[in-house]
């Protein structure tokens, strides 16, 4: 569809048919449905009503925006981006430039954090601090923050969200405030756990999804890396930098007999769990996929 097609009154179900051929000949794996999502977010409509309703006419109050929603997707803008939301973890998270776009395979992180604090609260009443390090949009924190909202308000457990963007971090108090739950997350602009101890206190879980990718991979700028912030991806020559750095920390920075959660990428199990401090005991939680996806470390005492 061009800037002059888009100006026509046109139907739903030509509206979709030139935009998937648009988008797949932009190489878009997901054509169809990309032109489905973005025509449903810029007709205020849910999916659905787009797929049953072929034969609705589109004035120009959504053709148009329809037709600047394609172009950002064809040039490889994620939709996350397009429409500045994702649905995540059954929330809607706000997403931008200034943070990574939260993945599917994070909610596996948010899932085992939302665990570990229900079982350390069953096992007895002593406080106990959670820190999630490099928040990004703050999705994450969010999940933890709404799942044990009565123990974060009674005192029980104290979250700490942190990041060393503070573009991410005014995105995740954002994100923090549309759920309601801002009041009951420390927000912190921090590199790693840098603050633990001094101004901040030691954390008894950590959870962390650092950057895993490698630069040379970064610099190839495939899909949605040409779009996200750098410095929420690039995890250096090997994609395990920013993992060395947090593990020589924790020693010093994390409590006596902290937990450490982990997301790491495909393949580097061995590497990452070789990182763990002495003494520690490392275990893998597997995605849906089979595929090693969230670490385990419970420090040694």
């Amino acid at each position: 569809m061009t800037a002059d097609r888009a100006t026509e009154v046109r139907s739903v179900g030509s509206a979709l048919a030139e935009g998937t051929s648009r988008l797949r000949d932009a190489a878009s794996p997901t054509a169809r449905l990309d032109a489905e999502v973005l025509l449903a977010h810029v007709a205020e409509r849910n999916r659905a009503w787009v797929l049953a309703h072929s034969e609705a006419e589109l004035g120009t109050d959504v053709a148009a925006p329809f037709e600047a929603a394609l172009a950002r997707r064809a040039a490889g803008e994620p939709i996350a981006y397009i429409r500045g939301f994702k649905e995540w973890h059954s929330l809607q998270i706000r997403t931008d430039r200034r943070a990574l776009i939260p993945r599917p395979e994070t909610e596996l992180l948010a899932d085992a954090a939302i665990a570990e604090i229900a079982g350390r609260l069953a096992r007895n009443d002593a406080p106990f601090v959670v820190w999630e390090v490099a928040t990004g949009s703050g999705a994450v924190a969010t999940a933890i923050a709404l799942h044990h909202r009565a123990a974060l308000e009674d005192g029980r457990v104290t979250l700490i969200a942190s990041d060393a963007s503070a573009d991410a971090l005014e995105l995740a108090a954002e994100n923090l405030a549309a759920h309601r739950v801002e009041s009951l997350v420390t927000t912190a602009f921090a590199d790693l756990l840098g603050p633990a101890g001094g101004l901040l206190p030691r954390p008894d879980v950590v959870v962390a999804n650092l950057p895993y990718v490698a630069s040379a991979e970064v610099d190839a700028r495939h899909g949605s890396l040409g779009y996200e912030p750098r410095i929420a991806v690039d995890g250096g020559p090997d994609g395990l930098e920013l993992l060395r750095r947090l593990f020589a920390d924790l020693p010093a920075r994390a409590a006596a007999r902290a937990t450490v959660l982990l997301e790491i990428g495909e393949g580097q199990r061995g590497e990452v769990s070789a990182l763990a401090p002495p003494g520690a005991s490392v275990f893998v939680v597997p995605d849906l996929a089979g595929l090693d996806r969230v670490l385990r470390i419970d420090l040694e005492g």
